[in-house]
């Protein structure tokens, strides 16, 4: 089963870069521009470069935010386990420790019925 799925996976992952070459081959992708960004002028690229450029900005930022929220969740994870056996040894103390037998006293009332 898990060969299927890697088998798909790679599949797919073929099939989409083979679509993604194909596209960036035709002459509408080759033309030559420049972009305008505000007031600044680029120097002119392929189209198929600005797709690519815009990709690979999405592809790091998308890592960070992942990296960061990893790290922080690994973090507050480390956090709670270090309480957690805080906690057990706090537990494990106080069960050790001899209970007080006290006998239940019995309501100060009328025992005439």
């Amino acid at each position: 089963m898990v060969f299927v799925k890697w088998l798909l996976v790679f599949l797919l992952s073929f099939a989409v870069a083979f679509v993604v070459i194909i596209t960036f081959s035709q002459p509408q992708f080759q033309v030559q521009v420049s972009a305008h960004i505000f007031t600044y002028n680029t120097k002119a690229l392929p189209v198929w470069a600005y797709v690519a450029g815009a990709l690979a900005l999405g592809l790091v930022c998308g890592l960070s935010v992942a990296a960061y929220n990893f790290v922080r969740l690994r973090a507050e994870m480390f956090k709670k386990d270090r309480q957690l056996r805080t906690l057990e040894s706090e537990l494990q103390a106080a069960q050790a420790k001899p209970a007080e037998t006290s006998t239940p006293q019995e309501p100060a009332g009328d025992d005439s019925l």
